[in-house]
């Protein structure tokens, strides 16, 4: 979840690039592949159609555009069914000096050296209909949520040129949206360590590869894995669940440029759930999962301005 995973544009991801929530929390792969989308469309205002300049890494102070995306996600942490989907999403990024909404998802920002940034950061999730879930049919649908949390961010010089190392440490409070309907779902904990680098076999393209682990709080575990009396079936037996670990991931995206308005960017997230708090509810069904994205931008709108560091 992560996530839409800073706001992850949706986790998602944010869409997030240096990152960093789907009920689904398969989000950090849709995340982080729009994530980069936003990293691609910063570089448009300098890039000609068919060359990229050194200098090209400058940014505009803002962008707009829209993309196109298809994926395909469990639907929920350890469901052992997928969906795919297909939908439009518009964009905007901002490279302001405090506020900021790009490859790193929105957040409101401090830098408190060079190499360390305190940020308040966000996540969303996608919702999951639960009558197209054999696991749980019958059950409520699990609504949109929405993660806001302070987030510490430690950067480091990577082995190349234009490379880095990026550790995030959020700390997340979640919600429920459903039918205009908003309720606390607990806290969420989700390290991640990622190396990003920038013009990897080209000057087109750009690549992310991120390790994440999720603890999710009692009333966030239980979200997905309850199982209450009134829900109780042959297959399906009462159930409470309890806080600890939720998942870790394993995601890579790459993120091409083909000219200077248009970018493809395709995303793989590999989740394992072994060991996880709550294994024993009826509702896990897999020790593991995967999600893809594919998708397109083409950017319409650029400042002339260009961002500060």
């Amino acid at each position: 979840m992560t996530a839409i995973a800073n706001w992850q544009p949706v986790d998602s991801t944010d869409f997030r690039s240096d990152a960093p929530a789907m009920p689904i929390r398969t989000s950090q792969a849709l995340s982080a592949a729009l994530a980069f989308l936003a990293t691609s469309t910063a570089h448009a205002q300098t890039l000609s159609t068919d060359t990229l300049s050194p200098d090209s890494a400058q940014q505009p102070k803002w962008e707009a555009g829209v993309a196109g995306v298809a994926l395909t996600v469990p639907d929920y942490p350890a469901a052992d069914e997928n969906r795919t989907l297909a939908l439009p999403a518009p964009y905007f990024i901002y490279h302001g000096t405090t506020f900021r909404s790009d490859d790193e998802g929105s957040r409101l920002r401090q830098k408190l050296t060079p190499n360390v940034e305190l940020s308040l950061s966000g996540g969303g999730a996608l919702s999951s209909d639960s009558s197209h879930s054999d696991a749980r049919r019958g059950m409520p649908d699990l609504g949109y949520l929405v993660e806001v949390g302070p987030n510490l961010r430690l950067v480091f010089d990577g082995p190349r040129p234009k490379s880095k190392w990026v550790i995030d440490l959020p700390l997340r409070a979640v919600s429920s949206l459903k039918d205009f309907d908003l309720r606390w779902r607990g806290m969420i904990v989700a390290p991640e360590f990622a190396f990003q680098s920038k013009h990897f076999l080209d000057q087109r393209m750009d690549l992310r590869v991120a390790l994440g682990a999720e603890i999710g709080s009692t009333l966030l575990q239980r979200y997905f894995y309850d199982v209450q009396p009134q829900y109780v079936t042959p297959d399906r037996t009462q159930y409470s669940a309890s806080a600890g670990y939720l998942a870790s991931s394993l995601a890579a995206t790459v993120n091409y440029r083909f000219t200077k308005k248009l970018r493809g960017f395709v995303s793989l997230e590999y989740d394992n759930y072994a060991g996880a708090a709550n294994t024993e509810s009826p509702l896990y069904r897999a020790n593991d999962g995967y999600s893809a994205v594919i998708g397109c931008s083409w950017s319409f709108l650029q400042s002339r301005e260009f961002a500060e560091e």
